[in-house]
């Protein structure tokens, strides 16, 4: 029985990352965002229903269906009950479960979602405030994803989507049921949206085992759509394509069979997907072929350096620095470039010099205290100044958050002992 509840929460959580975007979408476009509030109770009762139906029953042929049908008449009596709405439709409770399923087509699904990513990224809610806003309607992401993405404080955070959700429901039905095309001035918000969504999946806050790649799919899958959608710019979201199928590409590598991170320097690069390093540098030729260039072509380009490389010493590591000092004039304020910057210096130079680098870097800006002291106790460990190295590493774990990441600096410490 622990078993079978176990597989249902996973499913129920892959399901949710998969089809709670797109069951928000559709619901706002067809009752309105005036309605979002509701509309987002009733899919997160939704998921707790089939919890708790699914243990006792079948899951059903079509989940997603299911799923979307069920959402759709809880929301249709939680209108009727609050007399929000007039509806000719009435639903019974019984009716919730035996009604044939709620189908729609999947390209009715993409354009909802792309109405509703437009509706969040609207000027009426300022740039920052879009970006939480669309993370936590159509990317399902929670309070504490948010606020470890973006830095801030989870009641910032919390303040900010009262606020932002006022804005929106403000907004007409018509917002939702009209075409819009992401012009030159949204995409680079949306961009930073799905990438940010990217990396949430990439190193998660969610889940204890440390990486969520259905968040990475879900990221990859709606990139695609603003591909297929926009006409100019289009360099840039290949680029974040390719960025992000690299990136991927070596995820089968990157945990123990026990769940435990493995660096790039000990990954069996033998177990790094092909097709999605194909995949990768196929975006790749598609974003040079414009004049314009992102953060997404620098980190797809110093992906595509790791990935070329047979083995982790014939890593151009010269090459990696200049890219990442080409993203630190592009993004001076992003301390996290500066750190990845000199730990790839510190392979092909004087690790002690890159350890200066760092205090003084650290003097200058305000670097997360665990990413910090991993960093330095990195640079330590290279220079072999072991017992400095363990108590940097010591700290780090008292900082970090996941277990995952526990673990691995309870290894980094004893690999200094």
């Amino acid at each position: 029985m622990q078993q079978r509840d176990n597989q249902l929460e996973k499913l129920t959580a892959h399901l949710f990352r998969e089809n709670a975007g797109k069951m928000a979408a559709v619901l706002s476009r067809r009752f309105g965002l005036e309605q979002l509030d509701t509309i987002l109770d009733c899919i997160q009762d939704t998921f707790e229903a089939a919890l708790v139906r699914w243990r006792y029953g079948n899951v059903p042929d079509n989940p997603a269906a299911w799923l979307m049908t069920v959402s759709r008449h809880k929301l249709i009596n939680a209108l009727q009950r609050n007399a929000r709405m007039n509806l000719e439709e009435t639903i019974t409770t019984q009716e919730t479960t035996t009604q044939p399923d709620f189908v729609i087509d999947e390209q009715h699904i993409l354009d909802s979602q792309l109405r509703l990513l437009l509706a969040c990224c609207q000027p009426v809610i300022s740039e920052k405030n879009q970006i939480i806003l669309t993370l936590h309607i159509l990317c399902g992401f929670g309070v504490p994803e948010i606020a470890n993405a973006l830095r801030m404080q989870q009641e910032a955070v919390k303040k900010s989507l009262t606020r932002s959700k006022a804005l929106l429901r403000q907004q007409p039905l018509q917002q939702l049921t009209q075409a819009s095309p992401i012009d030159g001035d949204r995409l680079p918000l949306v961009l930073t949206i799905l990438y940010l969504l990217f990396n949430e999946g990439y190193k998660t806050t969610r889940k204890a085992k440390g990486i969520d790649p259905d968040l990475c799919y879900e990221a990859i899958r709606l990139t695609r759509i603003v591909f297929d959608t926009v006409t100019i710019n289009r360099e840039q979201t290949a680029a974040l394509l390719a960025l992000q199928f690299l990136t991927l590409s070596r995820f089968p590598a990157r945990l123990t069979d026990a769940g435990e991170w493995l660096s790039l320097e000990e990954q069996n690069r033998d177990l790094w997907d092909q097709r999605m390093i194909t995949e990768g540098f196929s975006y790749l030729r598609k974003a040079t072929q414009g004049r314009q260039i992102s953060r997404y072509h620098f980190e797809a380009l110093i992906s595509s350096i790791h990935c070329c490389a047979k083995m982790f010493q014939d890593t151009d590591w010269p090459s990696i620095v200049m890219l990442y000092r080409q993203l630190e004039e592009l993004h001076p304020e992003d301390a996290s470039l500066i750190l990845n910057r000199i730990i790839a210096e510190s392979y092909y130079s004087d690790p002690t010099d890159c350890l200066h680098e760092l205090n003084s870097t650290a003097s200058l800006h305000q670097i997360p205290g665990f990413l910090l002291e991993a960093a330095r106790g990195h640079l330590l460990q290279r220079a072999g100044l072991y017992a400095d190295a363990a108590n940097a590493y010591l700290l780090a774990k008292s900082l970090a958050q996941s277990p995952v990441d526990q673990r691995f600096l309870e290894k980094k410490i004893k690999a200094c002992g």
